[in-house]
């Protein structure tokens, strides 16, 4: 397990810097070109769009945070985890953090897009960041039965 959180936290090390990495090289491409939002049905519905995508993400982070993460935490707090499910936890873990930015990313271009406003994008960008520092992989040292865990 010892090792699991290591990679874990090396990983999310590295989302961090992929997230501010975006924001950086988004303000530089915003200070340098212009884009103009969509105007679909003339552009009206789209702050609505943007609202909806907020809504969804916020909702969209809780449920794949419990899916993933949340309830192998509560097994290896209860004591009923078997070590057969260790490999569904390394895999759903690395998933995790690899979809928090992936999808606040997208989400914030479509944003970007539909606002041709950089501040929704980097909005999208913090929420990712502060969901990764809010996301501890030393959660997971709850047992010293898994401690040898490879």
């Amino acid at each position: 397990m010892q090792a699991l959180v290591y990679s874990l936290k090396k990983r999310r090390k590295i989302a961090i810097y992929i997230v501010l990495l975006f924001a950086f090289i988004s303000l530089f491409l915003d200070y340098n070109l212009q884009i103009a939002p969509l105007n679909y049905f003339d552009g009206k519905y789209n702050i609505y769009f943007i609202y909806g995508l907020i809504v969804y993400k916020f909702i969209e982070l809780i449920v794949i945070y419990y899916v993933l993460f949340h309830r192998h935490l509560i097994r290896l707090r209860s004591k009923t985890y078997k070590i057969d499910e260790f490999l569904k936890l390394k895999k759903h873990t690395k998933l995790l953090l690899f979809l928090i930015p992936q999808g606040n990313t997208i989400f914030g271009i479509i944003a970007y897009k539909l606002s041709g406003s950089v501040l929704l994008f980097l909005f999208f960008l913090a929420i990712a960041f502060i969901t990764l520092m809010l996301v501890k992989p030393e959660k997971l040292l709850v047992s010293d039965k898994f401690s040898n865990l490879k």
